[in-house]
């Protein structure tokens, strides 16, 4: 008799959750092949829920054969979060990436000719023989390595991407990459409970079904926060890199700067590109990216990287930054009336957010306390001690 208690009925919530939201993820349309892959995580974390939900409901009493039923398949898990995170922050997935999936493919494949064409009793004398003692070890070991290995690959591509962001647009607040590391950790934590109970069931004691409720609670909880998450930041698109062509030397910059020399001095280089960029003004577009300074320029932004980062020791996004920071401070201390807000998008910021943690960044106050410090020193003596 089927019979949904407490264990089954939470377990169950989770897993709804993160089938429904794999669906809705299926047909986004922004993101497209990142959200199918992170769908088809969901469903992988919402197919491990469905033994022990139907297990605690009585499923397995009343209906035996479904052993072998092919639902939990956790060598997946890694690969899927790494491609996801990979194709979400990039044009492509890597060359051969279905590679990744192989392990878990044969895991199905076996497991599902085992549920399908075997004789039930043989199966449960496989499971005594083989199964339990070596395969579900070796699976389970398998799974947290790979889940290790791929969710570091991915924090590193998570890395490696910041570092782009900020080399390369000024707007780089916009992307927070909160999600990316919220979904990392959480892969993280859920890795760390599983691994606590495997290290539990193969070197202290078998643990039943009941034992391992708690693991099962915490990844139905984990399906489901990813669920909400992921639902909430499917339609958000990051910058995507492109490879640059290989350039041996800049053309002649469109405003006067000096040329570079055989084995580029990368401070001047670096000091004739600033003082254009200020005398232009273009850090006032809140849209300037390095390549599009790069193009103001005349040159690629390889040169202009290196003589940012290698000559004047400050990236990209810092430069840009600081110019429309001097600007507001500038202004401010002429003693502007204006709304601080304004000040700040007519000096190329978009956002409010990215202005106040920019000039609190670099002039170490908040906008407001700056503007009031201006006022006060330019208050006639009589006014200040009024």
């Amino acid at each position: 008799m089927i019979r949904f208690g407490l264990f089954s009925s939470l377990l169950t919530l989770g897993a709804l959750n993160g089938f429904g939201v794999a669906v809705l993820l299926v047909n986004t349309r922004s993101n497209r092949t990142a959200n199918r892959i992170l769908a088809a995580l969901l469903t992988i974390l919402a197919l491990r829920l469905v033994p022990y939900i139907i297990g605690y409901a009585g499923g397995y009493d009343a209906w035996p054969w479904l052993s072998f039923a092919p639902f939990d398949l956790p060598l997946l898990i890694g690969p899927l979060l790494y491609l996801y995170v990979v194709r979400l922050v990039g044009d492509t997935l890597p060359v051969r990436w279905w590679w990744h999936l192989v392990p878990g493919a044969i895991h199905f494949m076996v497991y599902f000719a085992l549920f399908a064409f075997v004789p039930l009793p043989v199966r449960h004398a496989l499971v005594r023989a083989w199964i339990d003692p070596v395969v579900a070890p070796a699976i389970t070991l398998g799974a947290l390595g790979g889940l290790g290995l791929y969710g570091w690959n991915a924090l590193r591509v998570l890395r490696d991407y910041q570092q782009w962001l900020d080399d390369h647009l000024s707007n780089r607040e916009e992307y927070r990459l909160t999600w990316l590391r919220v979904l990392l950790a959480i892969m993280a934590m859920l890795a760390v409970v599983w691994g606590g109970f495997a290290v539990v069931d193969l070197l202290v004691k078998p643990l039943s079904y009941f034992d391992e409720f708690p693991f099962y609670l915490v990844q139905s909880a984990a399906a489901w926060a990813l669920g909400l998450l992921a639902w909430r930041e499917a339609e958000l698109r990051y910058p995507t890199r492109r490879v640059e062509p290989a350039v041996s030397e800049p053309a002649a910059p469109a405003a006067p700067v000096t040329p570079a020399p055989r084995g580029p001095d990368w401070t001047a280089l670096g000091a004739d590109y600033l003082k254009a960029l200020r005398a232009q003004e273009w850090w006032r577009d809140p849209q300037l990216t390095l390549d599009r300074l790069a193009q103001h320029l005349a040159t690629n932004t390889s040169y202009v990287s290196k003589a940012l980062n290698q000559g004047l020791g400050q990236g990209f996004n810092e430069c840009v930054n600081r110019l429309r920071v001097e600007a507001v401070a500038a202004d401010l201390s002429a003693g502007s009336t204006r709304d601080l807000v304004q000040i700040a998008f007519d000096c190329g910021f978009n956002s409010k957010a990215s202005f106040q943690r920019a000039f609190v960044q670099y002039m170490g106050q908040t906008p407001s306390a700056f503007r009031d410090a201006a006022r006060r020193a330019a208050a006639p003596p009589e006014a200040a001690q009024d």
